[in-house]
């Protein structure tokens, strides 16, 4: 039920489909946009099934989320139906050891890394600090830490564990450099590029959480390290088994180097579906859904012509009631649109994940300088404010550069 699975269930019912939901949230922001909405957990494959079965489901689709994608594929293939590539593909690009693992055996550039399942683990660990430690089958940002001294690193390990429905985390070498994102279409093996993002981190003020607070699009990279990509793009598609399905790669680019981090056979999640079709006129939603039923997807891309910017709205802990401020913002073109994430009455957590963005601000203009104007602008005017009209809105993350 996020936003951009509200354009997949939109795009669904103008091919001819009903939809069915699933979201273990009351009021997720789509609930509004399907037939039905369940109030299950995408991650519980087995009641997926039997949704599936009762409702005599064609088709059973996730398309910008790791874990759900997973479900899908395992229903899909227990009925017959069809799916961009099998369960146990869906299995091994999901979990970050397995992939890494695959990774280092074809080649393609990777950080050191050690696999954990206790604490205890640690303790033959030859890593140079600072390290990554994260849980190899979770959803979004949670879990992930970067640690500096050898001393704090139990504690970390501890909370990555306890986070992995598996009970298994990775600790990896940190690499310095330009954080970027690449979205591609896997088509007859060949990658098509469609379009680079820089991902923007968060200042590091709760014991380095590593979380982004937007990205600019395109990322600015030489035509070199763009040839690296396709072929790193390539390497991926034969090593995991990949063919007509998106492709998104996250990787750190230092001087002529790339390090992979890691990838999902999706698109980014959050506003890469409308941002990619503003930059390149490219449906994102529309070839994913092509993807899993199986039919050509035309690639009919052009080159960005502006510079886009996202840039999440984070909040403190409270109940979420609205986002105030933008009308003005829109009128005179500062920001081109917002969203919000969450409806009214959704709690908001303390701990600084993914899940404490409320909304998001699109901005666009020529040139970064301008680009990055409009953003310190449209932040010193929105505010966020929790169901006693109080202030909740977090303004001391950005770093706007």
């Amino acid at each position: 039920g996020t936003l951009p699975h509200k354009d997949l269930i939109i795009k669904l019912k103008n091919r001819g489909f009903k939809s069915v939901l699933i979201d273990y949230y009351e009021n997720p922001i789509a609930k509004e946009c399907p037939d039905i909405h369940l109030q299950e957990s995408t991650l519980d494959k087995e009641k997926v099934l039997k949704i599936a079965r009762e409702y005599n489901a064609r088709l059973v689709i996730s398309i910008y989320i790791d874990q759900a994608n997973v479900t899908a594929c395992y229903v899909s293939e227990k009925l017959g139906l069809p799916h961009p590539y099998s369960y146990e593909t869906a299995l091994l690009i999901t979990n970050k050891q397995l992939m890494k693992q695959r990774m280092l055996e074809y080649g393609i550039p990777t950080s050191r890394f050690y696999k954990i399942n206790s604490v205890s683990d640690i303790s033959d660990m030859t890593l140079t600090y600072p390290v990554i430690v994260k849980p190899s089958d979770n959803n979004s940002s949670k879990g992930i830490h970067k640690v500096t001294r050898k001393a704090d690193l139990p504690r970390f390990c501890e909370i990555a564990l306890q986070l992995s429905r598996c009970n298994e985390a990775i600790v990896e070498e940190f690499i310095e450099g330009q954080e970027v994102g690449v979205d591609c279409f896997i088509k007859d093996k060949s990658p098509t590029i469609l379009i680079t993002k820089e991902r923007r981190k968060i200042k590091s003020i709760e014991n380095d959480v590593q979380q982004i607070f937007g990205c600019f699009w395109p990322a600015s990279l030489s035509s070199n390290i763009e040839n690296k990509f396709v072929e790193i793009a390539r390497k991926i598609a034969y090593s995991f088994n990949l063919n007509n399905t998106p492709l998104m790669i996250q990787a750190i680019v230092h001087e002529d180097e790339i390090n992979v981090i890691e990838f999902a056979g999706r698109y980014g999640g959050g506003e890469s579906f409308r941002i990619i079709k503003l930059s390149t006129e490219f449906d994102t939603t529309q070839s994913a859904i092509d993807s899993f039923l199986g039919n050509d997807v035309e690639l009919n891309n052009v080159p960005p012509k502006y510079i886009y910017a996202e840039n999440f709205i984070y909040c403190k802990p409270g109940i979420f009631q609205e986002i105030v401020g933008y009308e003005k913002l829109i009128e005179d073109r500062t920001i081109e649109f917002i969203d919000a994430f969450k409806t009214k009455g959704m709690e908001i957590e303390s701990k600084l994940t993914s899940n404490n963005r409320v909304g998001v601000l699109g901005i666009k203009a020529d040139n970064k300088n301008t680009l990055v104007q409009k953003i310190e602008k449209a932040l010193k005017e929105i505010d966020v404010l929790d169901i006693n009209d109080k202030s909740i809105m977090r303004e001391d993350i950005y770093e706007i550069t």
